[in-house]
């Protein structure tokens, strides 16, 4: 296939289209899997020239980007992803309130996602069906461009849907009638669906340097296809797979200060502000550094946000909101007796207005260092999980001393003071310093003082990154028996921060699961992995027992929304056991 480049939109240009294309296309989520098809304008009309199908295109990418990564309630993505998970325990876990046999249940919580990866499927099944249709006036490399990118993100949908609801209905063609009569495939059987889209992608896609970077690219298709076949137990064809990534002479981790802020000097009050002068992890969280432009050779697949640009994803990547503590509701005693805040205003450097929905569970800020070289994993160091905060307020008599080295009065008498109002932050979801300047107050009596509308994090996100594909290559060497090689793999990204080298004798599956939260916090979509791994129930009452306490035995895979049961009246749609 000769080498493909799509040089019509810049990036302006691509985030105009995608913002025009949400205001004229929509479709009812309630039924995707029956008769609505996508409202365009008219499919005879609407899926004509390369344009078009581009167009469509970038509508699944819309999808992905708003409905996994742009949600802001309780109930929606990233936080359903997340919760009931190793990687948090939030005030509503240590409360004792979030009951997840109730929430994961056949009327639970999860309904709107089943139906997110659905609607990609169909918008997928629209776009390859109409892409070889009499209407169409794509040239044959064009056809078979846009025809991969839609079933990458077809093979996406179904890989997600089996690792956690394990088997559900496949549906290959576009639908434009009434469908009653869903049966579900067997857990394998959607895997394997799965792989045969991304075999098709990963062979037809552009090269990763031959494609725009909001594009998809061949390498995006081969690191997923790897998880398929770790899931399907097909060990050498998931190494084949990452090795592809993993080997391409354009790929490799940065393991050397890079990008925008790599000249920035060391800030004397909150170092953290500015990074470590040798470390490079610190800096692929910055923003203007996570696309290859910007010199960055481990990115493999970005979320493309820009702000202040129409269809740019503003005020929907809410990660530093959900994810630092609400650390201007903390408090302190002073001498007299009185009760005084930590901080009067939200500030750059303490996450903006982040508001404590999502703290990290005691074993990530804990025992997963423990395990790992607290002192010299730099993925540890005070730069990237702060755990000390200056105080920063003029009228207490602690203003400018630290609660843990000055050993402070700090409150945690609540459940709200000990998990949402005081706890480390993780610094790869925020961007200190680099807030939008209409969000800093002008006042700045305190440094750093920004407005209380400031609640999202300023920069792209990494959908894959290389960094995650040598951890799936070292479970799959791990799969096939070779220990030695799925530890090489390990410290390849343990070297990159400084931690210590595993032994191979230490490597197992759990050992696989702590560097994947060491590495990947809240940059994949946990409960997929423990899914994945039928982890789920094992993995929480292990190392997080207040969450696993709360789901019971039967929920390595969720329930089939009783919603699709109900409504699929023509044949049995099977539920999980124990829903």
């Amino acid at each position: 296939m000769k080498k493909y480049r799509n040089k019509l939109f810049s990036t302006a240009k691509i985030f105009m289209l995608l913002g025009l294309f949400l205001l004229t296309f929509s479709c009812d989520e309630d039924k995707y899997m029956d008769e609505v098809p996508l409202d365009f304008q008219s499919p005879e009309n609407s899926f004509v020239t390369n344009d078009d199908f581009v167009a469509a295109i970038y509508q699944l990418h819309v999808t992905v980007r708003n409905e996994l990564w742009g949600q802001g309630g309780r109930d929606d993505m990233p936080r359903l992803a997340w919760y009931g998970t190793d990687l948090c325990c939030t005030y509503f876990d240590t409360s004792g309130s979030q009951d997840y046999k109730a929430r994961w249940g056949a009327d639970g919580v999860q309904t709107n996602l089943w139906k997110t990866f659905y609607k990609l499927i169909y918008d997928a099944n629209v776009i390859i069906g109409r892409s070889v249709s009499s209407e169409s006036k794509l040239t044959p490399d064009e056809q078979v461009v846009i025809e991969a990118e839609a079933r990458f993100f077809r093979g996406y949908a179904y890989t997600m849907l089996a690792h956690l609801w394990g088997g559900v209905p496949i549906v290959l063609e576009e639908t434009s009638g009434p469908k009653k009569d869903y049966v579900r495939a067997s857990r394998d059987e959607t895997y394997l669906q799965a792989a045969s889209d991304l075999k098709f992608a990963a062979e037809n896609l552009p090269d990763i340097d031959e494609v725009e970077e909001s594009r998809i690219n061949k390498l995006a298709a081969s690191h997923v296809l790897s998880e398929v076949y770790i899931s399907l137990k097909k060990w050498n064809e998931a190494i084949a797979e990452a090795s592809k990534v993993i080997d391409h002479p354009n790929t490799a981790l940065m393991t050397q200060r890079f990008g925008s802020r790599v000249n920035d000097t060391a800030h004397p009050e909150y170092p953290w502000g500015r990074g470590n002068d040798k470390d490079p992890y610190w800096d692929l969280f910055q923003p203007g550094n996570q696309d290859r432009s910007a010199g960055n050779k481990e990115s493999i697949w970005n979320l493309q946000y820009a702000y202040q640009v129409s269809g740019g994803g503003d005020n929907n990547y809410l990660l530093e909101r959900f994810v630092g503590p609400f650390i201007t509701r903390a408090t302190l005693k002073q001498s007299d007796g009185k009760t005084v805040a930590v901080c009067v205003s939200p500030s750059t450097y303490y996450m903006g207005r982040s508001q404590g929905f999502m703290k990290p569970s005691s074993y990530f800020l804990k025992s997963l260092w423990n395990k790992s070289g607290w002192d010299t994993d730099l993925r540890n160091s005070s730069y990237n999980i702060v755990r000390d905060i200056k105080v920063n307020n003029p009228g207490s008599e602690f203003h400018g001393k630290w609660i843990i080295a000055d050993d402070l009065p700090v409150i945690l008498s609540s459940n709200n003071d000990t998990a949402r109002y005081y706890y480390p932050m993780v610094m790869k979801v925020t961007t200190p310093e680099k807030h939008p300047a209409e969000f800093w107050d002008p006042n700045q009596t305190i440094p750093g003082t920004v407005l209380g509308t400031v609640q999202q994090t300023w920069r792209k996100h990494y959908m894959i990154r290389l960094a995650e594909t040598y951890l799936l290559r070292a479970e799959a060497y791990l799969g096939s028996g070779d220990k030695i090689k799925a530890a090489a793999d390990i410290n390849e990204v343990r070297r990159r921060s400084n931690a210590p080298d595993v032994s191979s004798d230490d490597v197992d599956i759990d050992y696989i699961m702590d560097e994947q939260l060491r590495e990947l916090s809240f940059e994949t979509l946990r409960i997929f992995t423990l899914g994945r791994l039928n982890k789920i129930v094992e993995r929480n009452r292990e190392v997080n027992p207040l969450v696993g306490i709360k789901i019971g035995d039967h929920q390595t895979v969720w329930a089939i929304p009783n919603s699709e049961i109900q409504k699929n009246t023509g044949a049995e749609l099977e539920q999980n056991p124990g829903y």
